[in-house]
């Protein structure tokens, strides 16, 4: 019966080792996988913080051109208004009785004959 027990303790510890063994090589797998996921979410998240703050960029740039454009906009509108004040004023100085009204208010002249009188501007306080 020795050889019994000895041949059963044999498979016992032989089964035992095995066990270790499996044992073993699940912790060291379960580690790979923890040190994977581990880099893996890392490079994750280094990846995203790239592409967020490259969005935001962009985000900040696209706003400020927008802006610029806007500024331009309302210039052009107001550059078309002066356009069409200028074009009418040129109309307006090829006009003889213009030229003439703009002579005597500007620089006072008169037509023979005409009394020019001066009355004080409207706002101005007269002491």
């Amino acid at each position: 019966m020795e050889q019994g027990n000895k041949k059963i303790r044999q498979l016992t510890s032989e089964y035992m080792e095995r066990q270790a063994l499996l044992e073993e090589q699940r912790r060291r797998r379960r580690k790979g996988l923890i040190r994977r996921l581990s880099v893996f979410t890392f490079c994750a998240v280094i990846f995203l913080s790239f592409v967020g703050v490259t969005i935001f960029q962009q985000q900040a740039s696209i706003q400020a051109q927008n802006t610029q454009i806007e500024q331009m906009e309302e210039e052009f509108v107001h550059l078309e208004k002066e356009e069409v004040r200028l074009k009418q004023e040129i109309e307006w100085l090829h006009d003889p009785e213009y030229i003439a009204e703009l002579a005597r208010r500007d620089f006072f002249l008169t037509k023979p004959g005409e009394t020019l009188f001066q009355l004080p501007r409207s706002g101005t306080p007269s002491d």
